[in-house]
């Protein structure tokens, strides 16, 4: 291709309105459009039409405000349940693993009598000087217990106020479905669904005990609830794990197999006679709970009456136990 025909083809010609311009002349005029509003700002009277706003301010905030969009975004909050009192969050650690600057920080809450890790939060702190906005917590969150809130007027002197304990994170459903009604109603009957499951795995009022649960900034355990008849003295010793209840929410052959894993572990840390009392105590009212004929055949005869004389308590105990769940395997 020869220069001759990018001459005659590809080069467009393009026409300038203001054919006169020399250098420097389109800043100009640039510039005296800018001084010309600025001018009018500062001087001007205000306008009458409302459809003219050159120069003037369109919003009177903080009289007046404009409509915030469903998906702004600017603080993340914690929701809860209105019904309930359940806060949706399960301490899953989601928000916290994404959250670009780490300003997260959840502790989970733990079952005061197992010990047990349980779906609920003990602890939610969130650092709101750091936090960016940029609503990631809100996107991973499963249960959809964190969303972004409108609320932007939160300057405050008092720079420590700006990290958001449990109590201050909280809002009701309600509150959130009145800023977002689109976006709720979009989540909300997987979002119940998944509460009521993680309702029914929190024991006594954790997940709901929000105004109690931060106190001096530590986390407040909840009282756990005695057994039915149980009133152990001071300085008696604890039961381990759940023996009290045991029988009832278990058949018959995984209590009996239960009682002899325990006796067995009582035998090896050499407990004796007092690991093993409460599971030779417990075999018997099992089988009594589970058929009275079974537990009067228990009763050792011939040879067996002699079990006992030779062998220790908990070897005795484990013996007991093994039979029986043999028994109850052959449903005897």
């Amino acid at each position: 291709m020869t220069l001759s025909h990018l001459a005659t083809e590809d080069v467009f010609v393009v026409e300038r309105n203001d054919a006169d311009f020399r250098g420097g002349q389109g800043m100009t005029k640039g510039l005296g459009i800018v001084f010309r509003k600025f001018r009018k700002a500062l001087f001007g009277k205000p306008n009458s039409d409302r459809a003219d706003t050159e120069g003037q301010f369109n919003v009177q905030y903080p009289e007046e405000r404009l409509a915030i969009p469903e998906a702004y975004r600017n603080m993340p909050i914690l929701l809860y349940d209105d019904a309930t009192g359940h806060e949706l969050c399960t301490s899953c650690f989601q928000c916290e693993r994404i959250c670009p600057p780490q300003v997260i920080h959840i502790t989970q809450a733990k079952d005061p009598a197992t010990g047990k890790p349980v779906p609920a939060a003990a602890k939610f702190v969130l650092e709101y000087d750091t936090c960016m906005s940029c609503g990631y917590c809100a996107e991973v969150c499963p249960f959809d217990a964190i969303k972004m809130d409108h609320d932007f007027e939160l300057s405050t002197a008092n720079h420590p106020e700006l990290d958001v304990d449990y109590n201050r994170l909280l809002r009701p459903v309600s509150y959130y479905e009145t800023i977002a009604p689109t976006m709720w109603s979009e989540v909300k009957e997987q979002a119940m669904k998944k509460l009521q499951n993680n309702i029914k795995r929190r024991p006594g009022d954790i997940g709901r005990d929000h105004g109690q649960k931060i106190k001096g900034g530590a986390p407040v355990a909840a009282a756990a609830t005695p057994a039915a008849g149980a009133a152990p003295a001071a300085g008696a010793a604890k039961p381990r794990g759940p023996v009290a209840a045991i029988g009832k929410n278990m058949s018959e052959d995984k209590t009996a197999k239960l009682l002899a894993i325990r006796a067995a572990n009582a035998a090896k840390r050499g407990g004796g006679a007092a690991d093993a009392a409460p599971v030779a105590q417990a075999a018997p009212v099992v089988e009594t709970v589970a058929d009275a004929p079974a537990a009067a055949s228990a009763a050792p005869t011939g040879p067996v009456a002699a079990i006992g004389q030779n062998m220790s308590e908990d070897k005795r105990a484990k013996l007991e136990a093994i039979r029986a769940a043999k028994r109850a395997q052959r449903g005897e």
